[in-house]
């Protein structure tokens, strides 16, 4: 059984981040759909960090920064133009967006800003070329109803979305551009989840509401969610870019229960009396002593050339060793710092000694390191290899993270990972990597615009679906039709008394078995599906014949109804003549189960099945 995080203090909150459906990008008028992996040009890139508005560089920039990343973009004419790169200013923002992003806001209860500012976000990681996201404020201080109660929405903002990432090796990384600057809507809520499973409620709730407008993308890397994690004593932790909301549960509650590990670290560091300031360590190049190793991947790392480098922890003994995730250490959270601020990036890409490999004639290292690095008991020992900088880089990060640990749980952006882990990818970033943006004009909203896209709002989901649940259509139904354009036929025909179950088969389940086997079952309109319930009120065909009737009608629109029913002969038939067509069969020795088969073949579409298999039964075969 999961164990109740509720009780270390649970607190979480949910951003949602979804592509608009629009035919041109936010910032200039190159194309939304066109993706591709043929590339025309590469670009190189390097990135640094920019001061803010006060002047201050923010954390997570700078971390960045020191990774001295390498930046390939591949390029296709087709979906990109100058302003991806920056050589050129933004065109005027897309008004379609943001009529998009107003409409959702409406629906969440959001107060609209009379005027969006355009700002800069800064991202050193490579994922837009520009080394900043431009964004803006649409929508605040709304509120979604849930269980009786209202979860906070904190801002809903417009902005452009990244690019697609191809390959992230030590110092190079390789990104498509095609994805690029498409309009992607945030939905920031405020941390009022108060369980595991709250969260991952909430984010599929909004994404219907969303999907619901049916002016959003859909299908993979359309969206994806960032899910805000702390607990009584810790800092916010962000897991970055879950793709799917069933992943959130799992994820959120090993991140509660990281950072209860994380603060049992703190106490220990404090009862040994081990502070930021009072730490000490020692570093050592362990290159030249370890070329004679049997450790087979310290003897790779010789014959590469790289440097070994070990960095003594006085104090720390023991610490490294303790769980914090399921099948993880404190370790792996100094791996982590280590694979991306280093870029060591071949796991394992770091040792301790205190479980040092027990491989032939490693204790002999083992025995050499202690002496290298001047361990005592209570120390442990660290080795990293690489490249020399790498390596530097290294130990000056494997310091700072046993110098956050004297403070909890550091503010991080982390990777989800399968069965519910994480693993860092940098420091949370601050407010210091805003700041305004002096390309781009503010953007009147103004209150006619506002009363216009508020005069056409579509329902909410949730109460689609309780009123199609209400006349008797399934929980599986009504969640369905709540996020189709189909959902106001469905109540057409209901008030023209046609049953909402049949409907729901016709509409629904034959519509989609149809689309599977590729008929452009979108092409029938509400219209001629209204003339189609019209005529089998009428009794002009049965139940059974409407798969048939659909798929023609699919495939040929521009044919009468009447036509397709003529051509389909699909009406109804007098019992006299299915009892005199089995009888025509009889002489063909046929068993009861054949003759039912052929005889239910031979009239599909005009009778019920069931109809046909009643009469049979009253026959006497031969």
């Amino acid at each position: 059984m999961s164990e109740d995080v509720t009780k270390l203090g649970f607190k979480c909150g949910v951003e949602i981040h979804q592509q608009l459906l629009t035919k041109k990008k936010l910032f200039c008028r190159c194309p939304t759909f066109k993706f591709s992996k043929h590339h025309d040009a590469e670009v190189l890139r390097h990135m640094r960090p920019t001061l803010s508005e006060m002047g201050d560089y923010d954390g997570c920039a700078l971390m960045e920064f020191k990774t001295k990343k390498e930046i390939v973009y591949l390029l296709n004419k087709e979906s990109v133009c100058t302003y991806e790169l920056d050589d050129t200013p933004p065109f005027p923002i897309n008004q379609n967006a943001i009529d998009i992003v107003i409409e959702i806001a409406l629906m969440l209860g959001c107060s609209i800003v009379d005027e969006m500012h355009i700002a800069r976000k800064q991202y050193l990681d490579g994922s837009i070329p520009t080394g900043f996201q431009r964004t803006g404020i649409v929508g605040i201080n709304g509120k979604l109803p849930f269980k009786g109660r209202e979860i906070g929405i904190r801002q809903i903002s417009i902005e452009e979305e990244s690019c697609r990432e191809v390959t992230d090796e030590q110092h190079n990384i390789r990104f498509r551009t095609d994805r690029l600057g498409i309009p992607l809507i945030e939905v920031v809520t405020e941390p009022d989840l108060t369980t595991p499973e709250e969260a991952a409620e909430v984010v599929r709730r909004i994404g219907r509401l969303m999907r619901a407008t049916g002016k959003v993308k859909t299908g993979i890397g359309s969206v994806r969610q960032d899910v805000n994690v702390s607990i009584e004593g810790s800092t916010r932790v962000e897991i970055k870019g879950v793709p799917r909301y069933q992943l959130i549960p799992d994820l959120s509650r090993t991140e509660a229960l990281r950072h209860r590990a994380l603060l049992d670290i703190k106490d220990e560091l404090k009862r040994r009396k081990i502070t930021k300031s009072s730490l000490r360590t020692f570093e050592e190049d362990l290159t030249d002593f370890m070329r004679a190793t049997e450790d087979p991947v310290l003897k790779k790392a010789v014959e590469k050339g790289w440097y070994i480098r070990g960095i003594k922890l006085e104090g720390c003994g023991g610490i490294l060793t303790r769980n914090t995730q399921p099948g993880k250490t404190f370790a792996s959270e100094i791996a982590g710092r280590v694979r991306v601020i280093a870029c060591l990036d071949q796991i394992p890409n770091l040792y301790h000694t205190d479980i040092y490999p027990e491989y032939a004639g490693s204790h002999i290292d083992y025995k050499k390191i202690r002496h290298h690095l001047q361990m005592n008991d209570g120390d442990v020992g660290v080795i990293v290899w690489g490249p020399k900088d790498d390596t530097i880089t290294a130990a000056k990060e494997i310091r700072l993270r046993i110098e956050d640990a004297c403070d909890g749980v550091p503010g991080e952006t982390r990777q989800h990972r399968h069965g519910g882990l994480s693993d860092f990818e940098r420091i949370l970033p601050g407010a210091d990597r805003m700041y305004p943006d002096t390309d781009h004009p503010p953007v009147a909203i103004t209150g006619d615009r506002v009363k216009k896209i508020a005069g056409h709002l579509p329902p909410k989901p949730w109460e689609i679906e309780d009123e199609l649940i209400s006349m008797g259509m399934t929980k599986e139904g009504a969640q369905k039709f709540a996020l189709t354009p189909r959902r106001d036929l469905v109540l057409q025909l209901v008030a023209k008394g046609i049953d909402i179950n049949l409907a729901e088969h016709a509409l629904m389940n034959l519509g989609t078995h149809l689309r599977r086997q590729g008929v452009p079952i979108d092409n029938i309109s509400n219209s001629r599906y209204l003339e189609l319930f019209d005529e089998y009120k009428k009794d002009v065909f049965h139940r059974e014949a409407f798969k048939p009737i659909l798929k023609t009608l699919a495939e040929n629109p521009s044919e009468t109804l009447g036509d397709v029913l003529d051509g389909l002969n699909l009406k109804p038939v007098h019992d006299d003549d299915i009892t005199a067509y089995a009888h025509s069969l009889l002489d063909e020795g046929l068993s009861s189960t054949k003759l039912l088969a052929r005889v239910a073949s031979h009239f599909r579409g005009r009778v019920p099945g069931k109809h046909v298999a009643s009469l049979l039964g009253d026959l006497t075969l031969r």
